[in-house]
């Protein structure tokens, strides 16, 4: 019974101090953590929209867990939006940004965040020629998927052998764009 005690107050006096450790360490490291967000922010809004992080700025349109809107400013005027979307893959979320016109007649630029996509397949989604082709593609909601490649706007080509995840970054896109188009037309901007 007394070992048992033991054993149980040794138990909780480590658990105690690694919480502690842990608590303290998250305090020390929380401020470098959201100021390289705020970095990695900045950089993917610059290469997907071509703001100056000198002379241009960024408002949060909104934000939610899988879908953020940023319009770019320059000026006094509305430069460009960059849009974050999500969804599934073959293997797991796929996370993108895009940049988009401001009258939203085409994308600007597209880059994957986040992907766990097979390696040689889907995870060719990150490849500089797959994300070249974004480039001038209508950005209306409206973009399908093709075989061949394309100068078509509507059309997008896919990657051969990975047509799940070519299937999903389509549709992130397509639901993005409509989801910020509505929710700028609600906001009158």
């Amino acid at each position: 019974m007394k070992d048992s005690l033991r054993m149980i107050a040794v138990l909780t006096f480590f658990a105690v101090l690694s919480g502690g450790i842990l608590g303290w360490f998250n305090t020390f490291t929380e401020k470098r953590v959201k100021e390289n967000k705020l970095r990695e922010l900045i950089a993917s809004l610059q290469s997907v929209t071509g703001m100056d992080p000198n002379t241009d700025t960024y408002k949060i349109v909104r934000k939610d867990k899988d879908f953020e809107l940023y319009r770019i400013i320059s000026g006094t005027e509305t430069k460009a939006y960059a849009v974050v979307g999500e969804g599934n893959g073959y293997q797991d979320k796929i996370r993108l940004i895009f940049g988009v016109k401001p009258d939203f007649s085409e994308i600007i630029a597209l880059k994957i965040l986040e992907e766990k996509e097979t390696p040689g397949l889907g995870a060719r989604i990150e490849e500089e020629g797959y994300l070249k082709q974004w480039k001038g593609k209508a950005a209306n909601g409206s973009l399908k998927l093709v075989k061949t490649p394309t100068e078509n706007p509507y059309e997008v080509q896919a990657i051969s052998g990975a047509t799940i995840s070519s299937t999903a970054v389509l549709d992130i896109v397509n639901k993005s764009v409509a989801r910020a188009k509505k929710l700028i037309k609600e906001a009158g901007k």
